[in-house]
């Protein structure tokens, strides 16, 4: 926000941007300038470069023959050597200059006499150089030292000579002229550089480092065979005046440059010659890229100092103005909490202050507002969440994060009582598990809420001697309302913080209250929803009983495939809907076998044609008979199509693979399942291997191979009892298991009957029943709708067994005296749905239920 207002007032930029140009204009002239200059410039420094660089090496070439004579001299006024030539004794002359070669190490070492014959000689270059070769020894020339270039057979060498103290003989000392010698005189990189005799006949070469290998080869090619320019060069050359020129070798440009060299006691030809040298202009060209963007650079650096100079500048003037009216900007998005603070006493600082005292007084009417805005954004929140949902849990909990997510806490919890034992219980909690007290809900200020009705708060006292938290979540401030209907407090909304510094203030009472009123009409809802599925399941119930009424061989079919449906549902992770959908079209699928005739539905052998024809039509008559009933889930389609095959082949429609709706697929597993490992009268049941292999075996054809992996997985869980298959006999029940199987079956006959006659009412026949245990001594006692055995009670099964079914049909006699036969059926037939597949099938075999 800052730079946008920044380069976008007006203020600022007539002040920058007239300098911004006026530097760029300034840059541009300085660099062309500059870069014109640049190439004449680099070429004289190349040039001269040249010049100094051959110039140095010809004085090391003639100061290098000075050392030479300087050791020469040395040499000759050796005084065994001086005692060996006068002596005559030429061997003892031989081993002294070969003494003096082992320390000096030079190409060739020779003692001439008057004639110029050799006296003593030694070296490398010994043998090589012709005698004859060597200036003549004169009586002028011997007395004189003097240097000279002398050829050989395989090159030349730089002789010089020094006459011998007290003898008519002088001492020569040489050295090869080549490569090596020249760079032992040092030569720079990117040169290179010939000797040339008086003659310009090339004597030494020598390429520098810093040239690749093509530019070597051309270089010494146009030094060896002298290049037109090399050539021009060495003609212009003379004894006051250098050469120098520049020529081309390929693509890269040369500096050439050609000096005479005199060597010490010169007086002919051979003590002359010229050194040439040449250096590649390529560095120049680098140095005029470099310099160039050197310029470039410093150009940049300049403009952009003087921009900066002029942006300080424009910024004294206009930056109060820009933060005027950014704070201005930010008032109107709503931060009523902006401040200036603007240094002087000026007309703008008098301006800021009348601005923060309007920013003052607006943040407080604003804050009233949003307090209300809140409000009514909580409410339209809960809202949403209380009515996308039916479970009870999910509701809870998305009340409780949505609740703390607008009071910005961390802990929470809400509870539920449960309308039969009126217990308390937590359904959602929500916080740091390292935190909680871990106390017991009975003491939590929940619990006093439920009780009273009323609101409870507490805030962290720091006086306190001993730290107030709450129990259950370890808070150190909580809120807790009720959750009031018109039964009273269900439960209760806690909310708090582990800060010590949190407060909650009558206001947050009073909108917490708001989301309480919320959640308890959602729990009602929720509750009269339940009440409905369950009225719609004893109506489903009633219809399965119908055709099990219809066809007895098949009774407690539609039950058994109503849990391995709903087993496969969960295991498939299916919604809470589609499993209540599942379970109904499972306790209905057959309900259409109701309009199938009698002979044929209890035929016990294998139906003709014309008889499976008219069977394969219960799917459409169930249809026919729920397609008027407004159920509120899919059932109609899963009971049509329970018959079709995943390959195709099953009926009514034909259906394929996906185009079978899926609980349709689940359902014809379960069912088929069922029958195979049910009893017939005309067959005994399959075992349960037996029928998991049918199921792997028809994968893919009759059945969707997913459903039958997972089905499987569910069946294997089960253990023989729960499936069904063989009956289980007295013998084999433990006294324990039957008392539980007892109490559990007249727990839930209490329950279902409380639920439909009312508490004062189940209260009544509670009583009677618990007065006839005592009477007839029964070791069981009714305490609260629940049954307590008593610690003398018989641990021998049989003699118990006849004493509990007399306390059931006491029990069946005194509910059916006051709601009537029917209702009682429907009170077992909920205690059973209670009870385990075991435990159900165990209360027929020990004859608790009837055994139909």
């Amino acid at each position: 926000m800052r730079t946008r207002s920044l380069f976008s007032a007006r203020l600022y930029n007539q002040i920058v941007y007239p300098l911004l140009a006026a530097s760029i204009v300034v840059g541009i002239i300085a660099t062309i300038v500059a870069v014109y200059f640049l190439e004449e410039l680099t070429n004289e420094w190349v040039m001269s470069h040249a010049a100094n660089s051959t110039e140095n090496l010809a004085h090391r070439y003639r100061s290098h023959a000075e050392q030479m004579l300087r050791e020469a001299r040395f040499a000759a006024d050796e005084g065994e050597l001086t005692e060996a030539m006068l002596a005559g004794d030429f061997d003892a002359a031989q081993r002294q200059i070969e003494q003096q070669n082992r320390s000096l190490g030079f190409d060739l070492i020779m003692v001439q006499d008057s004639t110029g014959s050799p006296i003593a000689r030694t070296g490398p270059l010994a043998a090589s150089i012709d005698p004859a070769a060597l200036p003549p020894l004169t009586a002028k020339t011997q007395a004189r030292p003097r240097a000279a270039v002398v050829p050989y057979s395989a090159g030349h060498a730089l002789v010089v000579g020094y006459p011998v103290t007290g003898a008519e003989a002088r001492l020569l000392l040489g050295e090869k002229l080549d490569h090596d010698f020249l760079q032992s005189l040092g030569v720079a990189e990117g040169t290179a550089y010939a000797l040339y005799d008086s003659s310009r006949r090339r004597i030494a070469l020598t390429v520098g480092s810093g040239f690749d290998k093509v530019s070597s080869a051309r270089i010494a090619a146009s030094l060896n065979e002298p290049d037109p320019t090399v050539r021009h060069v060495l003609e212009e050359t003379d004894t006051h005046r250098p050469g120098h020129g520049s020529f081309r070798l390929g693509h890269e440009p040369y500096q050439v440059w050609a000096s005479r060299v005199n060597l010490p006691g010169s007086v002919d030809a051979a003590s002359t010659g010229y050194l040439v040298g040449i250096v590649s202009q390529r560095v120049s060209e680098q140095t005029v890229r470099t310099t160039r963007n050197l310029i470039a650079i410093w150009s940049v650096v300049a403009v952009v100092a003087l921009v900066g100079l002029g942006g300080w500048i424009a910024r004294r003037v206009s930056d109060p103005l820009i933060e005027l009216a950014g704070a201005a900007r930010r008032i109107a998005d709503g931060d009523f909490n902006t401040r200036l603070e603007v240094a002087g006493s000026n007309e703008v600082a008098e301006l800021t202050t009348t601005f923060n005292d309007m920013t003052c007084s607006l943040k407080e009417r604003s804050e009233s507002l949003t307090k209300k805005v809140l409000e009514l954004a909580t409410l339209y929140e809960m809202s949403r969440s209380l009515g996308s949902t039916l479970d009870m849990d999910e509701l809870l909990g998305s009340v409780l994060e949505s609740a703390l997510r607008i009071f910005d806490l961390d802990l929470g919890y809400m509870v539920l009582r449960d309308r039969d034992s009126g217990d308390l219980s937590i359904r959602a909690l929500r916080g740091d598990p390292d935190k909680r007290a871990n106390g017991a809900l009975s003491s939590s200020m929940s619990e006093w809420v439920v009780r009273e009705g009323r609101p409870l708060i507490f805030n962290p006292n720091p006086g306190a001697e001993r730290e107030q938290v709450d129990s259950v979540t370890g808070a150190r401030a909580a809120l807790c309302v009720p959750l009031v209907s018109n039964e009273g407090a269900i439960g209760s909304i806690t909310i708090g913080s582990s800060r010590n510094d949190y407060r909650f203030s009558s206001d947050d009472v009073r909108l917490l209250s708001t989301i309480a009123n919320h959640v308890t009409i959602a729990v009602g809802n929720i509750e009269l929803f339940s009440s409905l599925q369950e009225a719609y399941l004893a109506t489903v119930k009633s219809l399965a009983a119908a055709v099990d009424a219809k066809d007895t061989y098949t009774r407690g079919h539609s039950d058994r495939v109503a849990t391995y449906a709903t087993l496969t549902a969960e295991r498939m992770g299916l919604s809470h809907e589609q499993r209540v959908a599942l379970e109904m079209a499972a306790y209905l699928h057959d309900i259409g076998k109701i309009g199938v005739p009698g002979d044929i539905l209890l035929k016990p052998g294998r139906l003709d044609d014309n008889e499976m024809a008219r069977m394969r039509h219960h799917p459409l008559i169930g249809a026919n008979i729920l397609k008027p009933v407004a159920f509120p889930w899919a059932i109609t389609p899963v009971v049509r199509h329970h018959h079709e095959a995943y390959d195709g082949s099953g009926y009514p429609a034909g259906l394929k693979g996906e185009e079978i709706p899926l609980l349709a697929r689940i359902l014809t597993v379960a069912d088929s399942f069922e029958a195979m490992t049910a009893d017939r009268p005309y067959r005994r049941g399959r075992s349960v291997a037996e029928a998991v292999e049918e199921l792997e075996a028809c994968a893919g054809g009759q059945f969707d191979p997913r459903i039958v992996s997972i089905f499987v997985e569910v069946v294997s869980g089960l253990d023989e009892a729960e499936i069904g298959v063989p009956a289980i006999v007295s013998d084999e029940i433990a006294p324990e298991e039957a008392r539980a199987i007892f109490a559990a079956l007249v727990d839930g006959l209490f329950a279902s009957f409380r639920r439909l006659g009312g508490p004062r009412l189940a209260a009544n026949i509670e009583s009677e029943a618990d007065a006839f245990f005592e009477a007839e001594q029964m070791p069981f006692r009714i305490v609260r709708g629940r049954v307590s055995f008593l610690d003398d009670a018989p641990t021998v099964l049989d003699g118990e067994l006849s004493t509990m079914r007399a306390a059931l049909k006491r029990i069946d006699g005194a509910m059916g005296s006051v709601s009537g036969p029917a209702l009682v059926e429907h009170f077992y037939a909920d205690a059973l749905d209670g009870l385990s597949m075991r435990m159900r099938r165990l209360a027929h075999d020990l004859e608790f239920v009837d055994g139909e």
